[in-house]
Order: C-alpha cells, then structure tokens, then sequence
C-alpha cells in the first residue's frame, strides 16, 4: 500500500495499573494477562502453533516465519524468540513479522517489559534496536543468532498488505499465526474481512494459527479464507480458545496481477526457491561488502571479487565517511526509505563494527532561509522535539555547544549519527566464515550457461561458476552487457585531508550542510580531519585537483572560517573517486529483466503507461544488482543490502511493496515505455 497519505504515527496511550501492568487507554483492555503474560504467551501462541516441536525438528539452515497482529510490548516475540534459542537448530533464521497501530513509545516499552526479568537480556537488544522515529511503514530489525524482526506500523489489514508483492509464490510465507490484538469485542475494525485476506494471502502451505479469542467474528474470518478450527483449553479463567491450520493454498485459485508485474521475476516451484547455494559478488565496496554480509549470514557461500588490492578501494575508500540522510517533509519514496535507512544504518553499524564506528552525533545545519523553512517543515512532519531520539532542532547557540566552535546557523542535530572509518567497516564485514574474497582479481566478464552464471576472470584460463551473479561495481556495471543498459551516472568527487589544528581540535562533532567536516580521527598516524566533497557530474577522472582543494576550503569557509583559514596554512592532501548516482537519486537493489523480452512484453506501455498487462516478462535468473548509492552510500547500503537479500531468498521484504518498486533496477526502463522512450 502507498504510504504517501500516512499520518505521523501515535504512540498507545496506556495507564499503569498498581501491579505495574500496562492498559490501553484507546481500548481499556489490557496488554496481557494479569496471571502471568508470559506463560499465556507459551500457552496459546506457542505451544498451540506447535512450535517446541516443529523447530526441534528443523533442518539445520532453515528460515522460519511468524505473523502477529498486534506487537504491543514485544512480548509474543521475545518469548518466540527464547524458545527459538532452546530448541531450533544451528544457523537456522527466525523472521518475525508484526503489525502495530499504535506502538509503545520507547519508555513505555522499557516499563513493560521490566515485568518479566527472564527475558532481561533480550528485552535490552529489542529496546536498543527499537526505532528511534517509529514512522508509519516498514522497520526492519535484525538481531544475532539469524533472527529478524519486521515491525509494520500500521493498521493491520493495510499493513500486512504492504508486504504483498502480488506474487502468489513469494507472498505465501508465514508459517505461523500469532493472532493477538485487543478483544473483538473492544477492537472490532481489527478483525475485518481484508485483514483475513491478508492472512490468507500471506500463508505458507500447512500454516498454522492460535489465538486466544474464540469470538464469531475470527471463527467466521478464518473460516473463509481456507483456515480449518479447533477449539482447544484456554489459558488461566478463560475456558477456551482457537487454533487452527490452513488448507487452502494459494495455487488453488488462478491468479490475476492488480497492476502490471514489471517487477516479478517468473514464478518459481519450492525447489527452485532453494536452489541458489553459491553466490559471487563483484565489487568489495560498501554495496558489496553489506551484500555479501548479508547473504552470508543467510547461509550462502559467497565469493567476492575486487579488482582493487583491498576492502573499499573505490569510492568506499576515504578516510572518513559521513551517516546522514535526506530527509523531506514529504511523504514519499525519497524521504521514506532515507528515514529508514538512516535508522537501520544507526543500528547495523555499531553491531557489526563498533570499533569503527562514532555515531556520538551530528549536526545537519541549514546555512539558508530556504534550508530552514525546509528544516522547520520536517521537524513538524515528523514531529521532533526535544524529546525525540532521531534528531531535534537545535539553535545556532545550541549547536555551537554541542560541536565546541562557533556556529551561526541553527539546524538539526542527529544524536546517533556520526562519522565511521569506511575501510575498516568494508573489512569486518567481509570478515565472516561463508565469504572468500579475492582482491586484485578483475572479472572480465560473465556469461549464463545452463543456470549457472560463469565468470572469466582475467590472467586465468578456468572459469568459475555460481548460482547467482550480484554486480555491485557502480559505474562498471556498464562494463557488462546485462547490466549495461541501466542508467547509472559518474559523479567524481574529491576529499581534502587536514592535520589537526589548534583551532580545528575543538571539533567535536561531525557537521554537514553545503558540505561537510569531520571530527578529527585519532587513530591515524598524525591526527587529521576529512571535508569536502566536490560533485562533479560525469567526469570520470580520478587524479587531484589543486582548484578542487580550493573549492572544498571555500565551502568549509562559509560554515567554518577559523578552522577554513588554519588549514589554509598546509598543504592538502585528498582522495577523487566516482560516485553512481541514478535519475531519481534512490539506489538499485534487485533482479535484471532480459532487456528485450521487457521491451516486447511491455511495450503496449508506449502508447498506454496506466493500462494493466497480466504478464510477467523473463528476468536474467539468478541475476541481481545493488548500485547507485550515490554520496549516501553508507547510510542506503545496509537496508538496501536486505532488500537484495530478500530478493534473492525469497523471504519477507524489509520495506513495504512500493519501496521495493521504487528501489528496482527496472523501474527506469518501465518508465522510459511509459513516456515512449529508448531504454
């Protein structure tokens, strides 16, 4: 479902009962059972959904889904994901899908949860990776040990649907239902006849459900959709409750696309599904090393390949890398997934590499009226205050305290963003026992043979072959014919280095505006501060500019003239490298049509861009690209990284329906038929 008419999100409303337990204020009904909420959570979700015995009987290596309507204070998951640690077996992944209207505001939550000390330990991870701004749409949290948590605020009928992708093979993954929520009789709109549409839409083969409700209005919901009931003892006073299988799978009735399926690759059988076990990727850039990060830990063996003698020696290579995002007082595909990826990127990097990472904070500052009328409208869309954990605005005199010099211009300050070592955060996440990599290796080219993809690489006779083939070589994408085609563009931009000064140490915290400084970073062999950088479209050299030393000093001059002038007094070192950046300046991550199957699949679009054609077009199998980062590299790739890695699972999408169409590779080839043009 689109989320260009979401509201800002409301946080529940609840009052606290003497015994510490939280109730809705909205629905004056309580969150749990005031015998014991956990044991009612093991009692009807748990134990009736079978799951000690279904995850004991696993295969090593398999993905597990649940659905909930109704996350609440967490505890359904936290308790899935206790007994998950006990009994599933080893590199094996739980992905935990909830729906919330009205989530807990972080301390509410904190409060919660406090109830139950057993769960202490994973209470703290879901309380440290809960969402800063709990935004309406989709969140995704990745925990250790391959368990996912993907939070849809929302309704819960619309917000499971903006997780189909109209594709009945792909759509149909939950295994289990956790069907909670506040009573029918206290939340009637919940149990309606889309949400028992969604859920139908959504389940696996031999799904199954409990619930604790026995109402009418659920046992006729069910019923409909193809679920077959069982009434079964309740939990505590009440006598009895729900749980059930489903028996109609989603092949039973022919399927008819809603809007044209530009973006689904043919369907594939169960096995197929399973079949990509050995994944190469191309490029050990920040694409490339959160792709194969996030395959890995999916259990593929994946071989990365870079032509460079090290991790992140294209555009990933500075010294220093800043985490912001673009955030727009817009609704829209743009400021959508710039929020969630600055939030899911807040979360990655310091789980994965601490060590390189200082999100101790930064300020955005808008250095015009224009850029403070802009500034002033996101702070109202999305309700930052003081109190928020995302950013807050801040005074010019607010802002001078918190980065320790002298500032002029109010703007925002982002507690948990920062600067990181990019490098460093390139190697440790290539650092993981299912990937290999082999620097100094250039992949000549690539070529499918029966399914597989073979790689020539240059200086060696024997080809390599692999299940699946993910490009994540920016601007060399055009390098290969199959990827050739997508409209990436060169954007050369050059990085000065500084030494420390006396004026300069002062800095506390990194800054961003017209362009950006960091802190100094300490742990080079003489301490210095990176800033810039130049944006220069569609040069292609890579050699160091004096004029373009020149041009990052002025712009540093106009947000900081003392520290601009003591840098004046050495000689500047730097770093040109070439971003890829596309048309709409959103990333790609995704599948690679057949170029010209797309075109004469499509090609009625020419004359008709809205016309509906009920027809998949043949994609390149097993092929996939993850580019166009542009100067945000670091803050889109990692939920980019899940997106890809969701495509190429085939598991739950990390972002809604319309993110994932907005970030795919094709979308610019659809809309070139659209407008009747080459593509």
């Amino acid at each position: 479902m689109p989320e260009k008419n979401s509201p800002p999100v409301h946080h529940a409303k609840l009052e606290w009962r003497e015994n510490g337990q939280p109730v809705s204020s909205a629905f004056d009904d309580i969150y749990f059972s005031t015998a014991s909420g956990l044991e009612e959570t093991r009692h009807v979700f748990l134990a009736e959904n079978h799951l000690p015995e279904r995850w004991a009987n696993l295969e090593q290596g398999t993905r597990f889904t649940i659905g909930e309507t109704g996350f609440g204070t967490g505890l359904n998951f936290l308790a899935a994901w206790q007994l998950w640690l006990q009994v599933a077996p080893a590199k094996s992944q739980l992905h935990f899908v909830s729906v919330e209207k009205f989530p807990l505001h972080p301390r509410d939550l904190a409060r919660a949860l406090g109830m139950w000390p057993e769960l202490d330990d994973l209470s703290r991870q879901l309380i440290e990776q809960y969402p800063q701004q709990l935004a309406p749409g989709v969140h995704r949290l990745k925990f250790s040990g391959g368990v996912y948590l993907t939070l849809v605020i929302d309704e819960a009928s619309s917000g499971f649907e903006r997780l189909l992708l109209d594709d009945p093979e792909r759509d149909s993954a939950i295994d289990a239902w956790f069907l909670d929520g506040f009573a029918p009789s206290k939340n009637p709109e919940m149990w309606s006849e889309e949400l028992f549409q969604a859920i139908a839409r959504l389940s696996a083969p031999q799904a199954t459900f409990a619930t604790f409700t026995c109402a009418g209005i659920v046992k006729r919901g069910l019923k409909s959709v193809g679920f077959e009931l069982q009434k079964v003892p309740g939990f505590g006073r009440k006598r009895e409750m729900l749980r059930g299988d489903f028996t109609r799978a989603s092949t039973d009735t022919p399927h008819g696309h809603k809007t044209t399926p530009w973006h689904l690759p043919p369907s594939q059988c169960p096995e197929q599904k399973q079949s990509i076990k050995s994944v190469a990727v191309v490029g050990a850039g920040i694409a490339g090393a959160t792709t194969a990060r996030a395959l890995a830990e999916r259990n593929l063996k994946v071989t990365v390949f870079e032509k460079g003698d090290a991790p992140g020696s294209g555009a990933s290579g500075n010294d220093q890398g800043i985490l912001y995002a673009k955030l727009s007082p817009k609704p829209g595909p743009n400021g959508d997934f710039n929020l969630l990826a600055l939030q899911y990127a807040q979360r990655f990097y310091p789980a994965i590499c601490p060590q390189a990472v200082h999100f101790d904070g930064l300020l955005q500052l808008a250095q015009t009226e224009k850029e403070q009328q802009l500034q002033q409208q996101i702070v109202e869309q999305l309700t930052l205050d003081g109190d928020s954990a995302l950013a807050q605005p801040v005074t010019a005199s607010e802002a001078s305290a918190l980065a320790g010099v002298h500032l002029t211009t109010p703007g925002l300050h982002f507690p948990h963003a920062g600067w990181l070592r990019p490098r460093q955060v390139c190697a440790s996440l290539l650092d993981h026992p299912n990937i290999e990599t082999r620097f100094d290796t250039t992949v000549s080219s690539a070529h499918l043979i029966e399914k597989r993809w073979q790689l020539d690489i240059a200086g060696t006779a024997e080809p390599l072959d692999f299940d699946a083939l993910i490009l994540c070589t920016a601007n060399f994408n055009r390098q290969f014919p199959q990827t050739a085609p997508l409209p990436l563009q060169p954007i050369r931009g050059q990085v000065s280095f500084a030494e420390t000064t006396a004026e300069s140490e002062k800095l506390k915290i990194a800054l961003c505006a017209e362009g950006y400084i960091a802190p100094a970073d300490g742990n080079n062999e003489s301490s210095s501060h990176s800033f810039g950088a130049t944006f220069k479209l569609k040069q292609t050299d890579t050699e160091i500019r004096g004029e373009e030393h020149e041009e990052n000093l002025h712009t540093l001059s106009s947000l900081l003239p003392g520290i601009a002038d003591s840098f004046c007094n050495q000689p500047l070192k730097g770093r040109a490298a070439l971003r890829a950046a596309t048309p709409d300046y959103l990333p790609m991550a995704g599948p690679v049509a057949e170029w010209t199957q797309l075109e004469s699949t499509y090609h009625p679009l020419r004359k008709n861009r809205k016309q509906l054609i009920d027809q998949r077009t043949p994609y390149q199998p097993g092929l996939y690209v993850l580019a166009g980062l542009g100067s945000r590299g670091f803050t889109y790739a990692p939920l980019a990284a899940e997106v890809l890695a969701g495509w190429v699972t085939g598991e739950v999408m990390p972002v809604s329906e319309e993110l994932v169409k907005a970030l795919h590779p094709m979308r610019f080839a659809i809309r070139a038929l659209g407008k009747n043009r080459d593509l």
